[in-house]
């Protein structure tokens, strides 16, 4: 129903219908400069180049990419820890950027001087959101970077932002109603929390607020609950796919069916065991190169699983389509829009001795992903009220996402048990 109400247009008509030949000359060329400046700034990707044996003037076309190796969300943790802050992969002097970004590992990434990258731009653009509209931005803006990302792309468009953070439902719905916020930008779930909670304090969510869009991204975003929520609020609801370390990679136009690769950066879909490039329409993992010259990510592994989708689209865009997530290539996965890792949880559970083996269960509530640690003790006799609030604490702590702990009887976690195990369900899976 909803997707209709969307207004047509282009953030930028001529970058977004030009033709695949003017498209792969101009990433062609633009691969070429920014492997040149990695090569020459980031002592990181010289050194992966020179292992496999690749100079700049061996990439010369998008195919020649598989030449090189590709880079790892663990290869920055290890790298910042051999070599900090920046493990090397940083390609400009530290008086060049802005700001710096600490992510969960903690990963501390840096920002340039001058945002200028246009990409969530056309995302937020093909959402509904335009010139003079007052976004309410309920991403994190405490030492991570994608709030600050998304406030600087609204700006692009000429939208006010209201930088509320996420938390605190009932003031974000006063904030809404008194300020007349006409587009919010939020993840799923807390999109569905904002709304149960306007309905439990007898409000209207169509009649009492002024939304005309929504815009969501970074978690799971089920049909089902696209179409609840769009019936609930009454506006549109589009989506976006990206990384805060590679930047926007595809977004949903108002014709939906996929989301548009961004004119703007590199995806390919490989083989996770070899690196190579999967055929056209098969499965594999989204791999980004994008074009920052503070931070360059060359061939850097989203983790994620989907295929490409090559039909023309109706909107008027013309650069292919991504299909839905169909799922990780690891046991790594999300939570509330965190990426939750092995090795993070196993450093959690190497803090207490206390602990004989763990198993983390994600689940799913009401649309509200729900995070339990499954805990085999050592030692029955423990104090388990003082243990719970240490885990729970320091799951909060090191994940930045709240985690609940509960105590099983010893042999009930199995062995060859997945570490994480994800068992929500999404449509079509």
């Amino acid at each position: 129903m909803e997707a209709n109400k969307l207004e047509t247009g282009f953030f930028n008509k001529a970058r977004e219908t030009m033709s695949q030949d003017q498209r792969i000359h101009i990433l062609t060329e633009k691969l070429k400069e920014i492997v040149n400046h990695a090569y020459q700034h980031s002592s990181a990707f010289r050194k992966k180049m020179r292992q496999v044996g690749c100079l700049p003037e061996d990439i010369q076309t998008i195919d020649d990419l598989e030449k090189l190796p590709i880079t790892r969300r663990e290869d920055l943790v290890e790298a910042q820890k051999s070599f900090p802050p920046f493990g090397g992969y940083e390609a400009a002097p530290r008086e060049k950027m802005r700001r710096i970004y600490v992510s969960p590992g903690p990963v501390y990434e840096p920002g340039p001087w001058e945002y200028d990258d246009t990409r969530w731009s056309q995302a937020l653009f093909a959402a509904g959101f335009r010139k003079g509209d007052l976004i309410q931005n309920t991403f994190n803006y405490h030492l991570w970077p994608f709030a600050f990302i998304l406030d600087d792309s609204l700006k692009m468009i000429g939208c006010s932002v209201i930088p509320s953070g996420p938390g605190n439902s009932l003031v974000q719905l006063t904030i809404m109603q008194k300020l007349g916020v006409t587009g919010i930008v939020a993840a799923p779930s807390f999109l569905m929390t904002l709304t149960q909670r306007a309905e439990s304090q007898g409000l209207n969510p169509q009649k009492d607020l002024n939304l005309k869009a929504g815009f969501v991204t970074s978690e799971m975003f089920p049909e089902t609950l696209r179409k609840l929520l769009e019936s609930k609020l009454g506006i549109p609801i589009s989506q976006a796919y990206g990384t805060v370390t590679t930047g926007c990679l595809a977004y949903e136009c108002p014709a939906r069916g996929g989301m548009h690769l961004c004119d703007d950066v590199i995806i390919e879909i490989v083989d996770p065991e070899t690196g190579k490039k999967m055929p056209k329409g098969s499965t594999g993992e989204i791999v980004a190169t994008n074009f920052n010259k503070t931070y360059p990510m060359i061939r850097f592994a989203t983790g994620d699983l989907s295929f490409l989708k090559d039909e023309p689209c109706t909107c008027g865009r013309t650069s292919p389509k991504i299909g839905k997530i169909l799922g990780r290539t690891d046991q790594v996965t999300k939570v509330k829009g965190t990426f939750i890792h092995p090795w993070q949880t196993d450093e959690i559970i190497s803090r207490f001795s206390e602990v004989e083996k763990y198993q983390v269960v994600i689940t799913q509530k009401g649309h509200v992903d729900h995070m339990i640690f499954r805990i085999e003790l050592r030692d029955e006799s423990v104090n388990r009220d003082i243990l719970r609030a240490k885990l729970e604490r320091a799951i909060k702590e090191l994940l930045n996402v709240k985690g609940e702990v509960e105590f099983v009887v010893r042999g009930a976690i199995y062995d060859r048990y997945k570490k994480i195990d994800d068992q929500r369900k999404w449509d079509g899976k």
